[in-house]
């Protein structure tokens, strides 16, 4: 993870939270810093498993081959998040991970993370916690969407963004959508009309401003409340 680690976003979820500064150490040195730019690959849906990667900063999608020989894109990670975590159980990734914006992402290869795990048999216990929790995250994510409609959707997308970005001095928050409506009406299961007639709602209402992939959240409060419902 580098110098940098005891404030990386990744120490923040609640695997390591609790570590110590000489466990961070450690695990500094299982994971190596690296800058990508966007649209690098990080890695290839059946290529061979040998990396588990911490997001630092930036955004990556997850992308899976469909039999038609189409993608779908099935999900964006934010900084903090994990991924890769199939390198404990499976001999070549499910999906291929790229990046949408200029990243900093720490890779451990599966060996030395194998190793840290079992000379931390708590932090083991705690990924062992993790990865449950993970599951009913997807689980309560999918039951969630389901019963969401457009709207609550695309501002439930649009919030995540705002809090991978974070926001301006004056309380807006600029975003540069690092998406198509093509590709954000995929992960939505939504057209991409309705992406758009939700979006030209939100101006509208004066919740945000666009033009093209550029996005000013003028209502961030007002944009959560519509995720809520």
């Amino acid at each position: 993870m580098g110098p940098g680690c005891e404030n990386c976003p990744v120490l923040k979820t609640s695997l390591f939270r609790s570590l110590s500064r000489e466990q961070i150490s450690r695990l500094g040195c299982v994971f190596r810093p690296a800058r990508y730019r966007r649209s690098q690959i990080l890695f290839f849906e059946g290529g061979a498993a040998q990396h588990i990667f911490a997001l630092h900063s930036g955004l990556v999608k997850v992308v899976k081959s469909l039999e038609n020989g189409k993608d779908r894109i099935t999900g964006v990670l934010f900084p903090g998040e994990l991924f890769g975590l199939e390198t404990l159980n499976e001999t070549t990734y499910p999906l291929t991970a790229v990046t949408l914006r200029d990243c900093e992402i720490c890779a451990a290869p599966r060996e030395e993370f194998v190793s840290f795990l079992q000379t931390n048999p708590d932090i083991a216990m705690g990924m062992i916690r993790f990865l449950i929790g993970e599951l009913e995250r997807v689980r309560v994510q999918i039951t969630d969407m389901s019963f969401k409609d457009a709207r609550m959707k695309v501002a439930t997308f649009l919030v995540s963004l705002v809090t991978s970005n974070g926001p301006s001095g004056n309380g807006s928050v600029s975003l540069n959508l690092p998406l198509s409506r093509q590709e954000i009406s995929e992960i939505l299961e939504l057209s991409p009309e309705t992406v758009s007639r939700t979006l030209t709602a939100f101006r509208r209402e004066q919740l945000l401003t666009a033009r093209g992939r550029h996005l000013v959240i003028q209502n961030l409060p007002g944009l959560e409340a519509v995720a809520r419902r």
